[in-house]
């Protein structure tokens, strides 16, 4: 692999993903880096390893580094680089199209899951618990009413 091939395929892998002066500051890195080096070219290219994982690497840190803002500078990231290759592209892309649409909005982490499963347990032994004290009241309060009621009522009906 070339130095161009490396920072083609690096550049390639952030597009979409960072914005473009992150692009342009990590291939602008690299290049000094290959370039400014004591050891040969081949060399420094196979210590530096696969330029995808460097781009992994690289996207996870700008994640990491924005935080809760990282869905945001991605989405401009994306936006930025469809307005550079767009014109160039014919393919019709729905799953982006979809992306943008709000379909991808709702992820949740996995703890969001592990509230919204503990909030639903919750709920249900409220409902069964109420569910018992409406089923206890009734067997010991109201059912022996609507007996007496109704022996009284017999008794009456027996008497006239």
């Amino acid at each position: 692999m070339t130095k161009n091939e490396f920072l083609s395929i690096l550049r390639d892998s952030l597009a979409g993903n960072v914005p473009s002066d992150v692009i342009n500051e990590n291939i602008s890195y690299y290049r000094d880096y290959i370039e400014n080096n004591d050891k040969a070219e081949s060399q420094v290219l196979e210590e530096l390893g696969d330029p995808r994982l460097i781009a992994r690497t690289i996207i996870d840190s700008f994640i990491a580094e924005k935080g809760p803002m990282a869905d945001f500078y991605t989405k401009q990231a994306r936006d930025e680089y469809r307005g550079n290759y767009d014109d160039a592209s014919s393919c019709d892309n729905n799953y982006e199209d979809d992306y943008d649409n709000g379909y991808n909005r709702f992820s949740l982490k996995w703890y969001d899951k592990l509230l919204g499963i503990i909030i639903i347990i919750v709920v249900a032994a409220l409902v069964l618990a109420l569910g018992a004290v409406a089923l206890g009241i009734f067997f010991r309060i109201i059912l022996p009413l609507i007996v007496i009621y109704f022996v009284v009522k017999f008794i009456m009906e027996r008497l006239t």
